[in-house]
């Protein structure tokens, strides 16, 4: 019963994704190039709302991998640098403190100096706000990207070893066949 209202949702959400703005068009392009993990990480974040233990436990990473997988994800949809944007040096650090406060090891003393860092400038505090709509605005192809529920499977990794066992038995078996 559930696939027939699996293959409806993935209907529905590409339907949606042919009605997408242009922008929206470009971030899921840009997601889809960047590595599996990566991918599932962000999407896991940001569908499932997952925080980045659960996810860490989930893919068999730890937490670090996660926020660098998610920081990764973020600076890829931002694309390539204009060269002379002055702003993106400080957009890129409103981005890393962005991910890095939803991460479970961010401490009491780095939230402090986080605070002292959006005091120092204006633009600080800007590119922080920048950061925070850029995450709304990555949703509608989070939304697109995710619609099977593909980023909620777990590697299979026995797949790969029943593959290769297959091989080799066959390979014994043909080899006892001929001599």
């Amino acid at each position: 019963m559930t696939q027939p209202l699996d293959s409806l949702m993935t209907a529905s959400a590409v339907h949606a994704a042919q009605q997408a703005s242009p922008q929206t068009d470009a971030y899921r392009r840009r997601l889809q190039r960047q590595p599996r993990k990566v991918q599932q990480v962000f999407l896991l974040s940001r569908l499932d709302n997952l925080s980045y233990s659960d996810i860490a436990r989930l893919l068999g990473v730890d937490a670090s991998g996660v926020e660098r997988c998610m920081m990764a994800a973020l600076e890829h949809c931002l694309g390539d640098p204009a060269e002379d944007d002055p702003s993106r040096p400080v957009l890129l650090q409103g981005l890393a403190w962005y991910v890095h406060l939803q991460s479970p090891q961010a401490t009491a003393s780095q939230r402090i100096e986080f605070r002292h860092w959006l005091d120092a400038d204006p633009r600080h505090l800007a590119a922080f706000e920048e950061s925070e709509r850029f995450w709304r605005a990555l949703h509608a192809p989070a939304v697109t990207l995710g619609a099977s529920g593909w980023h909620r499977r777990r590697p299979r990794v026995w797949f790969g070893w029943l593959l290769a066992t297959t091989l080799l038995c066959g390979l014994l078996v043909t080899a006892e066949l001929y001599s």
